[in-house]
């Protein structure tokens, strides 16, 4: 039997089958709060809740992780977060350190391990073409470790990802940082986005692709909470 990583959000879990699935590297990704560090945190939460000796390890690379917003989400049971490991890297030479020591410090069992944001300390050292060629080729080189740990070790791997503006004819579109990698490397993407309903999202499945794979939810003190569909 396939192992799932719940997202604590029943219609989120409804479209991707059940909900994450462990040895597989997922991909959520859109705007700026759309509610990407709400999912991967409820996600974290509900696995440190229902596996005793399960572990967190938690890649806060935007250095955007809230203690109190952490806590209330838990409920005030602070006794699951000491199972919940916290790294911060400075720079994106840093990130690929911490997922290169990965492999080394996860447990020999299936665990949870999230990278929030993927991209963040990558947009900072991209810039000039040679820079960004550079900065590609080390975003690879952690994607793929990334990669073969979820698979070697079972772990449920989850990544969130920036957006960009492209500028066109029609007006700006909004673009995957890293869309080429991130897409290649991802077994399964969730696309987030606001809707025109004040405080609702919208989370659509892009990969694997299937037509009608959607829903909305709220955010709500305790993470995540569906409402049907108009």
């Amino acid at each position: 039997m396939e192992r799932r990583l719940s997202t604590g959000c029943p219609p989120l879990d409804g479209i991707l089958g059940g909900g994450f699935k462990f040895g597989e590297v997922s991909l959520i990704y859109g705007e700026a709060s759309t509610g990407k560090t709400v999912l991967a945190l409820s996600c974290c939460l509900g696995y440190l809740s229902r596996d005793m000796r399960g572990k967190a390890f938690y890649i806060d690379s935007d250095h955007g992780l809230s203690t109190p917003r952490l806590l209330q989400m838990a409920g005030g049971d602070s006794g699951i977060l000491t199972r919940f490991i916290v790294m911060r890297p400075e720079s994106f030479r840093e990130q690929t350190e911490t997922v290169e020591r990965l492999f080394t410090i996860l447990p020999k069992r299936p665990t949870l391990v999230v990278v929030d944001s993927i991209t963040g300390l990558y947009r900072l050292r991209a810039g000039e073409p040679e820079e960004t060629f550079q900065a590609s080729k080390e975003l690879n080189r952690q994607l793929g470790f990334l990669s073969e740990t979820a698979r070697e070790t079972g772990a449920a791997v989850l990544l969130t990802g920036q957006v960009h503006g492209i500028p066109g004819a029609g007006g700006p579109r909004v673009e995957l940082v890293a869309e080429r990698l991130l897409r290649y490397w991802s077994d399964r993407i969730v696309r987030l986005e606001n809707t025109e309903s004040p405080g609702v999202r919208k989370a659509v499945l892009e990969k694997p692709l299937e037509p009608g794979r959607a829903c909305r939810f709220l955010i709500g003190r305790a993470g995540l909470v569906g409402v049907e569909q108009p």
